[in-house]
């Protein structure tokens, strides 16, 4: 998760976001029940307190994708990037569906535009 998208998840639950260490960001908040909730890019986990998280001993968790997944961008031929969707930085998870939109954008304005890994731009 980048900062922005832990910014808008924190602002959604009227939660905080921060970097947790490399770039990593989080949000959290706490539930009505005193539960601590925690997002990241891979996971949302349940805490039964912030010591807890603390000791990553989570009470409940759904695993949302795993850290090898490639995510995908489209990139024009002077580098600018295009992103699934703009606003929070993300890509696409295969290179068919990017290299298919960079098809359309090619046969729309007719300059080239290529799938990138994301990680790579």
């Amino acid at each position: 998760m980048n900062e922005q998208q832990a910014n808008t998840l924190a602002e959604i639950f009227s939660g905080e976001a921060w970097d947790s260490g490399g770039g990593i960001w989080l949000a959290a908040y706490w539930r009505g029940d005193g539960k601590y909730i925690v997002f990241s890019g891979d996971a949302i986990c349940e805490y039964d307190s912030e010591e807890a998280f603390d000791n990553a001993n989570a009470t409940k968790t759904i695993v949302l994708a795993s850290g090898d997944e490639e995510f995908w961008v489209v990139v024009d031929s002077k580098g600018g990037v295009i992103y699934r969707n703009p606003d929070l930085k993300t890509g696409w998870r295969s290179q068919e569906e990017a290299a298919h939109e960079a098809q359309g954008f090619t046969s729309r304005i007719g300059d080239r535009f290529f799938a990138e890994r994301m990680d790579a731009v």
